[in-house]
C-alpha cells in the first residue's frame, strides 16, 4: 500500500496529462524561427536553454508570443513551481514573469530538457549552491 506522503510526492511529479497546445499563430512561428536565440550560460550545465530578449523592435511580437503561451500553454512543473509552457516542433517555451504584458524575455528549451522528461528519465541534476529552484 502507498502511503499518503509517497502519493503525494508522486502527484506532485506526475506531469499533467495534457491536450496538444494550440499551434503557434504564423507571426509568431516566423519569429521564433527568425529570432536570435541566446544561450543561457548560467545554467549550461544544469538546465541547457535559451532565450530571446523583448527589445522596442520585437516587443509586439514577443508580448504575442507570451500571450500565446499563457493563453494556450499547458500547466507543467519546474520542482514546487508549477508554470505554463508551450510545447512546439520538439521545443518548449516559458516565461518566468506574472503576465504576458510584463515579459522582459522567453526562454525555450528541447523536450528532453524540461523538469518531468528530465525526472522521468532519473536525469535531474545534482543539486548544487545554485539550484534554482528548492523542491
Amino acid at each position: 500500500m502507498i502511503s499518503r506522503r509517497e502519493r503525494k510526492q508522486r502527484t506532485m511529479h506526475e506531469p499533467s496529462s495534457k491536450q496538444p497546445d494550440t499551434p503557434f499563430p504564423d507571426e509568431i512561428r516566423r519569429f521564433v524561427e527568425s529570432a536570435s536565440w541566446r544561450f543561457a550560460k548560467t545554467y549550461a550545465a544544469t538546465w541547457p536553454h535559451e532565450y530571446v530578449v523583448r527589445t522596442p523592435e520585437n516587443a509586439a511580437v514577443l508580448v504575442a508570443l507570451a500571450r500565446h503561451i499563457f493563453e494556450h500553454g499547458t500547466d507543467g512543473r519546474f520542482y514546487s513551481k508549477i508554470g505554463k509552457y508551450h510545447h512546439e516542433d520538439g521545443n518548449v517555451y516559458w516565461s518566468m514573469d506574472p503576465t504576458p504584458e510584463a515579459t522582459t524575455l522567453i526562454n525555450r528549451c528541447n523536450e528532453a530538457q524540461t523538469y518531468e522528461a528530465r525526472l522521468a528519465a532519473g536525469t535531474l541534476p545534482v543539486a548544487t549552491t545554485r539550484s534554482p529552484v528548492k523542491e
